[in-house]
């Protein structure tokens, strides 16, 4: 098939970091509404847990769905139809009360989980040897469509309420899939994808490895922390510390924004040393400075934001790179990558829940950051056993 004239290599960069754009900017979009979201429908701190939950857990159980999906419709095709999902299902989740906004939810979380598993393979596929290179570039582009909807979603709810702030991300995906299109058409060839995931398909030299399950810790304390802050972390700074809702809103996009020179400067540290340990040591201790300085000096609150921010970004980059570093060869690559998302993102998917549950049971926010400091403990615990170099399989 002779290739498209848009298909040049600044074009299909251009297509992958748009889409990559999409696959955490709705998740991110919620936290800065969460307060008047939670007023004018009459949610409990649990069922607005879920809104950052039920995407989540989509990235680890429908993975394998995912990956049926791009060889059943293609790569190209597969990742098109993730992006225009998305744009429905953000729209969905503002049309009525509680039911349709789960239901939008949960397909924006199906959507995303498109994207994390073929975008990858489509990597991959177009950038060969600078594949290195183009994930650190798509893991910092994920920073970036968060901060993106943490920075703008207040301002435009200001404007229309919090439907109109989160409905107008739609446009986002839209635009990205247009560009989709145009690069990658959609009778692209398929492509083969990641394996499906199941337990019982993964051999058991991966499962029953110290090493993986350390390698897959880091993913889980990881997910769970950067999604916790991501929920809470504007309704923690209004009703506890009495910042105003804009402030809190702009704290919120500070952490993600962050993340981008966070992510970015894992891939130049990794060539610096052999094995990774003091680096992973490093971040989980900056990851635990969020939490342990709101706890015991919160009218600090914006530095803590700022180490946060970067330790976000940073600890998804190491996470995705230790899933690398760690194996032996491609085969073990793909397995690792599917365990680490099956048990990690499950992990992660809890943490919303969890904190908003000691919330709602104590009455105060000083539980639920003790919670974080104990998982950025272990999270620090996990890292030095994956960052030690050596190979699984």
């Amino acid at each position: 098939m002779s290739r498209p004239h848009l298909r040049s290599d600044a074009a299909r960069l251009a297509a992958v970091l748009l889409a990559a754009l999409n696959l955490r900017g709705a998740i991110a979009a919620v936290g800065p509404v969460l307060p008047e979201l939670r007023a004018d429908l009459d949610l409990s701190p649990e069922a607005a847990g879920l809104l950052t939950t039920l995407p989540v857990l989509c990235f680890a159980v429908l993975a394998p769905a995912g990956a049926w999906l791009g060889q059943r419709l293609g790569t190209g095709t597969a990742v098109l139809a993730g992006l225009v999902t998305v744009a429905v299902g953000t729209v969905l989740r503002v049309l009525g009360g509680p039911p349709l906004l789960f239901a939008g939810t949960f397909l924006v979380g199906a959507a995303m989980t498109v994207g994390n598993v073929l975008l990858p393979v489509v990597v991959k596929r177009e950038f060969g040897r600078r594949a290195g290179i183009v994930t650190g570039l798509y893991t910092a582009a994920l920073a970036a469509g968060a901060a993106l909807t943490a920075a703008f979603t207040a301002p435009i709810a200001a404007l229309g309420g919090w439907r109109l702030g989160l409905a107008v991300w739609a446009v986002v995906a839209l635009v990205a899939a247009v560009g989709w299109v145009a690069v990658f058409p959609p009778r692209d060839p398929a492509v083969p994808v990641p394996e499906a995931i199941p337990p019982s398909g993964v051999p058991t030299v991966v499962w029953r490895s110290p090493v993986a399950w350390a390698v897959t810790a880091v993913l889980a304390m990881q997910s769970a922390l950067y999604y916790a802050v991501t929920t809470w972390l504007p309704s923690l700074l209004a009703e506890d510390l009495g910042v105003d809702l804009a402030t809190a809103a702009f704290a919120a996009s500070a952490f993600q924004v962050l993340g981008i020179p966070g992510a970015l400067a894992i891939p130049a540290l990794l060539g610096r040393w052999r094995g990774q340990t003091g680096l992973a040591a490093a971040v989980a201790l900056a990851w635990g400075v969020l939490p342990a300085g709101l706890l015991i000096w919160p009218a600090a609150w914006p530095a803590w934001v700022i180490v946060g921010g970067v330790a976000q970004g940073a600890g998804i980059s190491l996470a995705f790179a230790l899933v690398v570093l760690r194996s032996a060869d491609d085969g073990v690559v793909r397995r690792l990558s599917g365990m680490s998302q099956l048990v990690g993102y499950g992990v992660g998917a809890a943490a919303p829940l969890a904190v908003g549950a000691l919330y709602s049971a104590t009455g105060g926010w000083a539980a639920p950051l003790a919670l974080l400091v104990a998982v950025a403990a272990a999270h620090g615990a996990a890292g030095v056993v994956a960052g030690r170099s050596r190979a699984i399989g």
